[in-house]
Parts: C-alpha cells; structure tokens; sequence
C-alpha cells in the first residue's frame, strides 16, 4: 500500500508535453511499480498522465535518484594513460631512457 494515498484509493499526475523517449520511460517505470500511465493529446503536445491506486500500485523502497547515485559510485576509476618509449637503442636490461619532454609554451609570456 503506498503511503502517499492517505484515505484516496487513486492519486493521478499530469505530466508537461514531452517526447516520445521521454514518455516511454515513464511508461516503463510506471509498470515497475503497478502505475497506469495513459498517453494523451496530439504530438507535440503529447503528454502522459499516472494513476497510483490503492492496494495496486507500489512504493520503492530506494529513490531513483538514490539508486543512480549508487551506481555512478561504483564505477571504477577512468585508465591511466601509460606513454611509450621509442628509444630501445640502449641495452641496460630492457630499460630505456625517458622520454624527451616537450617544452610548455606560456601564450601569456610576451618579450619584445
């Protein structure tokens, strides 16, 4: 029984014009929790109202919010980049010498 009904056995919302993607989504998560969702008017007013009904329809436990915050958080960190070594010439046991370092050019650093 979802606890935003209070003594209502349906609660219905009217959502503003949107896409077609949009209102998929929420047609989609409406079913998830045992919501009707109803598409009305003509594109490109289109638009999707939801009814709650008592005893049908469900609350989740977790928010989507909540849920998204999670899995952005479990994410593992992006690659390090690792540079290659061109110079193979020396015979030091596989290693080589590092690489040249391109001088940093300072665009606000004027001499006349």
């Amino acid at each position: 029984m979802s606890p935003y009904l209070g003594k209502h056995t349906k609660k219905s919302h009217c959502y503003p014009p949107m896409n077609r993607d949009h209102r998929r989504i929420i047609h989609e998560l409406a079913q998830v929790y045992g919501i009707e969702s109803v598409s009305y008017d003509n594109e490109p007013k289109r638009n999707v109202v939801i009814t709650a009904v008592k005893g049908k329809s469900i609350c989740p436990s977790n928010t989507l919010t909540s849920v998204l915050d999670k899995e952005m958080q479990s994410r593992p960190p992006p690659p390090i980049p690792h540079y290659k070594q061109t110079d193979k010439s020396s015979g030091n046991s596989g290693l080589s010498k590092p690489l040249k370092e391109e001088p940093v050019i300072d665009y606000f650093d004027v001499q006349d």
